[in-house]
């Protein structure tokens, strides 16, 4: 069973209230597995959340103790194992909801920063101080740029796709403050782009309409 995108806002207010780690807010019958990596930076931690009988969402969460930038690619070997682990717990990949983590990962921060610059709708969004525009577009951003492009081939072995399905507490910085090129024509200088969010990815199956 899929949960359905619209229920994105409060599954996501649920994970900024309880932390990134499902287990601060541990229910009756939820069943958690978590496995670590050792990143560049950062010691990775996935968290697989599941409900007997699908009474909740099953969803993974993507975090790390430290305030390292995380690595996109890195994740994508990290999820790799997970997916492929996932069968000998009699959880099939296929019944995956979401992926919950926070926008730390330099290439995709750098991916948006890039993204936002070049955008004819970013700037007015900033002006207006629409918070609800201004997420609209990060959320698009996310997707149009493929900010988590590694991730693809990772979940097509399963026959899954993704999705980014919403943002919430969204940070803005100085495009100086990313590592990304300022796109020809752009001017970058006093720009202010999405370095931080709270981030849902929809997991679908390639079939799905």
């Amino acid at each position: 069973m899929h949960y359905s995108v619209n229920r994105m806002s409060t599954l996501l207010v649920l994970a900024a209230f309880c932390g990134i780690s499902s287990a601060a807010c541990a229910q009756s019958g939820e069943m958690t597995k978590r496995w670590s990596f050792q990143g560049k930076n950062a010691t990775v931690e996935i968290e697989l959340t599941q409900f007997p009988h699908g009474e909740g969402p099953t969803s993974l969460q993507i975090f790390s103790q430290s305030e390292s930038p995380r690595s996109v690619a890195e994740e994508a070997e990290f999820l790799a194992t997970v997916l492929d682990s996932l069968p000998k717990m009699g959880t099939n990949a296929q019944s995956l909801d979401f992926v919950i983590l926070r926008l730390n990962e330099s290439e995709a921060i750098d991916r948006v920063a890039s993204c936002a610059a070049a955008s004819k709708q970013w700037r007015p969004a900033l002006r207006a101080g629409s918070t609800a525009a201004t997420y609209k577009l990060v959320t698009a951003f996310l997707n149009d740029c493929r900010a988590y492009r590694e991730w693809d081939r990772i979940f097509a072995a399963h026959g899954l796709t993704l999705k980014v399905a919403g943002v919430e507490k969204v940070i803005l910085e100085p495009f100086s403050k990313t590592a990304a090129s300022c796109p020809p024509g752009a001017e970058c200088t006093r720009l202010r782009v999405p370095t931080d969010a709270l981030v849902q990815i929809n997991i679908e199956t390639a079939n799905h309409p």
